[in-house]
């Protein structure tokens, strides 16, 4: 009876809450680190768990990353059980709350806080729970002893965890695509006039054949009264070899008979694209590219066959720094009909 009464003693004197938490730092972007946490696509690539149990079945269900994104696990109970885990906040760059549910186990919230290092982020991974929760009377009890060990125990899967994710993380190529505002979109197609053209990657040379190529469209245009649907295009073709081919367009609202010179008629890329906006002069989009290649790399996004400008201001009462050009990347295999 006396060690039945010291054990119950002692149980309430130790903690019911629990909280582990291990670092690392990983040699990327913050942005990057937190576009890889915020779903679960990757999860099972560096997952102390997933190796464990190579029949466990996962399900990932709920939006594609941020809050709703769930997924849950069914395996061999002595190695990772089954249960769910669920985002609940999803703070870009600075933090992904977790909601965890064991099944019999119990509750938790876990996630990760990430800290910007100049080109590096620092990546706390965390676990809290309540051990009385859900449980009854006896085993609240054993519980709380069991906490004592709950550091050893999970924060070994996590510092494993973690060494996978730096690991995964820096087999990556380097992605930072803030602050810039990317979304993917459907894009519809639109009927166009254009010139194919071709010049050097030189930005005054581009421009000057693009002006040449709007000039004759638009001359034409005016002629036959059609009036334009939409910004005038670039589309991208071929860019190698210190060369660039592209479709100068214009979205008309009908495509005309007796197409005169160079001009061809036909229908802007379609189907699904990414999209951001660039501020500034248009011999300054390098980085806007790179920022949409990084996207891609961390969504595990494949490029399809065209990329393409919308320019939405006009560059001759526009200033360089207040131009707006949106950008488009297309998507795995669009529908392109010349």
């Amino acid at each position: 009876m006396f060690l039945f009464t010291a054990f119950v003693v002692t149980a309430y004197l130790l903690p019911k809450q629990v909280h582990v938490e291990r670092s690392i730092v990983v040699e990327r972007p913050a942005s990057m680190m937190f576009e890889l946490l915020n779903s679960y696509r990757y999860f099972n690539e560096w997952s102390p768990w997933a190796k464990r149990d190579p029949k466990a079945q996962f399900i990932i269900s709920g939006p594609k990353a941020g809050v709703g994104a769930r997924m849950s696990w069914v395996g061999e109970p002595h190695l990772v059980g089954s249960g769910w885990q669920e985002i609940v906040v999803s703070k870009p760059y600075e933090l992904i709350n977790i909601k965890l549910d064991f099944d019999a186990q119990g509750l938790a919230d876990t996630g990760f806080a990430l800290l910007a290092q100049g080109n590096s982020t620092r990546v706390t991974w965390f676990f809290d729970s309540d051990l009385t929760e859900g449980v009854n009377f006896l085993d609240s009890f054993l519980a709380r002893y069991f906490g004592l060990l709950f550091d050893r125990w999970v924060g070994g899967d996590y510092e494993q965890g973690l060494a996978s994710l730096k690991k995964f993380a820096e087999s990556l190529p380097i992605s930072d695509f803030t602050p810039l505002d990317i979304e993917r979109v459907h894009v519809d197609a639109q009927n166009i006039l254009f010139i194919t053209s071709t010049s050097s990657q030189d930005p005054a040379e581009i421009a000057g054949a693009m002006a040449k190529s709007y000039a004759a469209i638009s001359e034409f245009m005016n002629q036959a009264g059609i009036g334009m649907s939409g910004q005038p295009m670039a589309i991208t073709r071929a860019l190698a070899g210190g060369g660039y081919q592209f479709d100068a367009a214009i979205p008309v609202e009908f495509i005309p008979t007796g197409l005169t010179g160079d001009i061809e008629s036909g229908q802007s890329p379609s189907g699904a694209a990414i999209r951001a906006v660039h501020h500034g002069d248009y011999d300054q989009m390098t980085p806007t590219y790179s920022k949409l290649a990084a996207y891609m790399s961390a969504h595990g996004l494949r490029q399809g066959q065209v990329s393409w400008e919308h320019y939405v201001s006009d560059p001759g009462s526009t200033e360089q720094a207040d131009r707006i050009t949106m950008v488009y990347i297309m998507l795995e295999n669009p529908e392109i009909i010349r």
